[in-house]
């Protein structure tokens, strides 16, 4: 049986002190909380010798989605093993199962998690960093799923039901099957009539927005209709609505992603699922409005043309972590 990695295996003769340093560094960085300074002793230190850039480069290998897996000194077959454990029965022996591959590996549950969000493992259907999911219902009603996004599916006799935990979903509701059909969103219940709709859920955020037919959302005593290119949104500063425009609100599921007059806060927040590093925005920039197209498969290169589109400095250290700010 493995044994778990301690601390002290950093001072394995074995590993130079290029190498020790490369393992302190990735812990700091995975922990997703560097400070500025901290950023700048880093990149301060990776550019020092070759060595030290040699040594990141091992440790971080890009951080590519399993890439820090495949690294990490576990068990042939891991990799496989946790892309198919989805599909058994029992989820919460896969969830538990999961955690003793870390343990015994060594893994950092920090570093899988900007990958495999491991609260959505026990839901019916997740995708990972990057990844889209679509798939039809049994009633013929079609789903797409955002990456880092989850649902869980009940169709019964009676009705037809959805509930979406977390992330970023479009649905198209079967014309076919009068059964009513309800997506549970937690405090909310959208009723959909045939139709099409886009549903964000994230950080104490819900959005639903009607691309096509109309729906109802209700809940906690509040009662809302929505309309076709209507955007409803319920935050911490209560309700609004806005109008949309629906090509453009179902574009990010072909990856290029058109937005018209959106905050740049609002944009990276969409990105943020596809980049498995960390992007830090200055506050002084949040409510810049940007309109434009955007390649949502390739992170780096969209964020730097929504810096470049409305005048901002984006910098990228290490190639995991992203800063945008203001111009010097």
């Amino acid at each position: 049986m493995a044994k778990a990695r301690q601390q002290s295996d950093i001072d394995d003769p074995r590993i130079d002190e290029s190498g020790r340093a490369a393992i302190r560094w990735m812990v700091a960085v995975s922990s997703g909380h560097m400070t500025e300074r901290q950023l700048r002793d880093f990149d301060r230190w990776r550019n020092s010798s070759p060595g030290n850039a040699e040594a990141w480069n091992r440790m971080s290998g890009g951080l590519q989605p399993f890439d820090i897996l495949a690294r990490s000194g576990l068990p042939r077959g891991t990799v496989t093993q946790i892309r198919g454990q989805t599909a058994q029965r029992d989820r919460r022996t896969v969830l538990g199962g999961l955690v003793g591959l870390i343990a015994a590996g060594g893994i950092g549950a920090t570093s899988l998690q900007r990958f495999v969000p491991l609260q959505d493992l026990l839901s019916d259907r997740y995708t990972r960093t990057a990844e889209h999911d679509r798939f039809e219902l049994t009633d013929g009603s079609k789903v797409v799923l955002a990456p880092r996004s989850s649902v869980n599916v009940a169709l019964s006799p009676e009705e037809r039901r959805l509930e979406f935990v977390s992330g970023r979903m479009m649905l198209d509701v079967s014309e076919r099957d009068t059964r009513p059909f309800v997506v549970d969103l937690g405090s909310f219940n959208l009723d959909a009539s045939a139709g099409s709709f886009v549903l964000d859920r994230r950080d104490g955020r819900l959005s639903v927005t009607g691309l096509r037919g109309s729906g109802t959302l209700q809940g906690g005593g509040q009662r809302h209709n929505i309309w076709t290119s209507e955007r409803l949104t319920l935050d911490r500063g209560g309700l609004s609505r806005s109008r949309v425009d629906p090509d453009a609100e179902a574009s990010w599921t072909t990856g290029l992603a058109v937005v018209d007059d959106e905050s740049v806060v609002n944009i990276v927040e969409q990105i943020r699922p596809y980049y498995a590093g960390f992007i830090r925005l200055s506050p002084e920039v949040t409510n810049r409005r940007v309109t434009g197209v955007f390649n949502f498969f390739e992170p780096v290169a969209a964020l730097d043309t929504l810096a470049r589109s409305v005048g901002l400095k984006m910098t990228q250290t290490a190639g995991i972590w992203i800063t945008i700010e203001p111009s010097a």
